[in-house]
């Protein structure tokens, strides 16, 4: 039926589900047909039954098999994708910044989510599994139904701040509040930072979402151009001259959408700059865990005195996991619990204990040292495969879950963009990242998501078509 590499760093499971994947979506593995059983294919392949029950269990959590009693498994029926066409519909510019979000969040499993930002659900499930939630009901950490302390859970508080020691930015459980979410950290930190008028620096291009959210609180967003090697510095002075900015928000690593990292020289004049201006940094850092080897924050060299770091475990333990945190110092923190509790009042003991068990017993780590060898392997190959269709990239090669790549001036992005989702292709057009909606000739592409013989294929005939 297919082989399995041993030599390969990606685990067995993981092959099998790929390669089931691969044969269904190639028309291979048609409706309705049946699959080897568990011991047949555990002979076929040289894997154990117990690898191939990982496997069909997690293919049938994706919708792609389904399990029929006494039967066996088989090949479930592709839906017909609704949301596709609701996203047609919707508006240009902030509605369809909203769209574009929703629709990563609500996909169905038969959309290849080229412009997701978030990793395979098979890859998720390893670190968040039922075997967790048994050891939390087991265990001797707070009652998940209790209410939730408003500043967040105190062990995940403290687990947290040792995070962050690891990191040498020096903070302590007093300096740490969690969050729904990155989303909602933001959100408090423009509630207590900002008022309506003020000038806000962002990156362009950056995270979209962001750029909505602080608009939603009426702020004059000014773009800061973002290269590979940071935001630009002779930019970013004179924004500071020209309109004295409350804050700056920034992703120092792994960058969204671009994959690129400051350099350390950069951090530092980016804090001489927060210095002289008086303007707060919000360090965005949702992705460092990914970043390979030592690496440089902003948060670190500053000791939170200009800058506030946000981090969240919702990208590598699930989306459903909407636990993100701040670190501030203590008087900005009491701020912003007072925020919080007027919002929402307290966050969730279950999810906040939830990842504090994932941390506690070490299968976060691994997760994420498994997380970052599969994504240097897939970034390779989906590049590869991009490029193979027309897509361009800078020479800098980035690093973590996102390729920005530029279609030729020939093909308009906006109708690429629309064909795709006649074809059940999400892709994520440049222009929403920049807060001035230029970048028009790009798109973000989830390295995960992107090496899929359908969007290659559909990629090549159409710029070979606009050419």
């Amino acid at each position: 039926m297919f082989e399995l590499s041993r030599a390969s760093a990606v685990p067995l499971v993981d092959q099998i589900c790929e390669r089931i994947t691969q044969l269904v979506r190639e028309g291979r593995l048609p409706t309705g047909t049946r699959l080897p059983s568990i011991r047949k294919l555990a002979r076929l392949i040289g894997a154990s039954a117990f690898t191939v029950v990982d496997a069909y269990d997690r293919l049938v959590a994706r919708g792609l098999i389904e399990s029929r009693a006494g039967r066996g498994f088989f090949v479930a029926q592709r839906r017909i994708v609704a949301p596709l066409v609701a996203v047609e519909a919707s508006p240009e510019s902030a509605n369809d910044a909203v769209a574009l979000a929703s629709l990563c969040m609500a996909r169905g499993n038969d959309i290849i989510a080229a412009g997701s930002g978030f990793l395979p659900e098979n890859w998720l499930l390893e670190a968040g599994s039922a075997g967790v939630l048994t050891r939390l009901l087991r265990g001797q950490r707070a009652q998940p139904w209790v209410p939730c302390p408003p500043q967040g859970l105190p062990q995940l508080r403290e687990q947290i701040a040792a995070r962050l020691m690891q990191h040498g930015i020096a903070a302590g459980a007093a300096n740490i509040l969690t969050t729904f979410g990155a989303s909602q950290a933001f959100d408090l930190l423009a509630r207590s930072l900002l008022t309506p008028g003020d000038p806000v620096l962002v990156e362009d291009p950056g995270y979209f979402v962001l750029f909505e959210q602080l608009r939603a609180h009426h702020v004059r967003l000014i773009p800061v151009p973002r290269g590979a090697a940071g935001p630009d510095l002779e930019a970013l002075e004179a924004a500071c001259r020209a309109h004295r900015p409350r804050a700056f928000f920034m992703q120092t690593l792994l960058h969204n959408p671009t994959g690129s990292s400051a350099d350390p020289a950069i951090c530092h004049r980016i804090l001489s700059l927060a210095e002289q201006y008086g303007f707060a940094v919000v360090e965005d850092d949702v992705y460092g865990d990914l970043y390979e080897g030592p690496a440089v924050r902003l948060a670190q060299i500053d000791g939170l005195r200009h800058v506030v770091y946000v981090g969240s475990f919702t990208k590598l333990i699930g989306p459903a996991i909407r636990v993100g945190y701040i670190a501030a110092d203590a008087q900005l923190i009491a701020q912003l619990v007072e925020r919080k509790v007027l919002s929402v009042l307290s966050g969730s003991t279950l999810l906040e204990s939830f990842v504090s068990e994932v941390l506690d017993g070490g299968r976060y780590k691994r997760h994420v040292e498994r997380t970052r060898t599969r994504l240097a392997r897939m970034r390779r190959d989906a590049r590869a495969a991009l490029e193979q269709a027309g897509i361009g990239f800078d020479a800098a090669p980035g690093e973590g879950m996102f390729l920005w790549g530029r279609v030729p001036d020939s093909a308009p992005v906006e109708e690429l963009v629309r064909q795709a989702r006649s074809r059940s292709i999400l892709l994520a057009r440049g222009a929403l990242f920049s807060p001035v909606a230029g970048c028009h000739q790009w798109l973000r592409f989830n390295v995960t998501h992107s090496t899929s013989p359908p969007l290659i294929e559909f990629l090549r005939e159409s710029l070979r078509a606009a050419a």
